[in-house]
């Protein structure tokens, strides 16, 4: 749960002003895999479980705070769209990044699929 009090300003790009509305997310997996040694390999946030809970038109996390903030985006996977756009924020180093490099995928990762890309397994 959350209150959109402030408002949001994502590098010029999508701004809201305050609207005050409370945000309440539907519950989401959310799991997270490490080396022996303690660092992390893979985090994976799902969808949520019951799209219907809450106020955020089923969507979590960033994407359920923006959508009560009033700037509605998609995030499924495949979209071409969201897919285009983490591969121009990897282009451009952006500082928050969810489409792996190549170079980053670990040799046990079986998929070719990165990001939001289209599964392929």
């Amino acid at each position: 749960k959350a209150t959109h009090t402030g408002d949001i300003n994502l590098v010029d790009a999508l701004k809201a002003p305050a609207t005050n509305r409370r945000s309440i997310s539907p519950v989401m997996p959310f799991s997270i895999v490490w080396t022996p040694e303690g660092k992390i390999i893979y985090e994976h946030l799902t969808t949520a479980l019951d799209r219907f809970e809450g106020n955020t038109m089923g969507k979590v996390a960033v994407f359920g705070l923006l959508e009560t903030a009033g700037i509605s985006l998609s995030n499924n996977v495949g979209d071409p769209i969201v897919t285009a756009q983490q591969k121009f924020n990897r282009f451009l180093n952006g500082p928050a990044q969810v489409y792996s490099k190549p170079e980053d995928v670990p040799s046990w990762w079986e998929s070719k699929a990165v990001g939001a890309e289209t599964n392929d397994m």
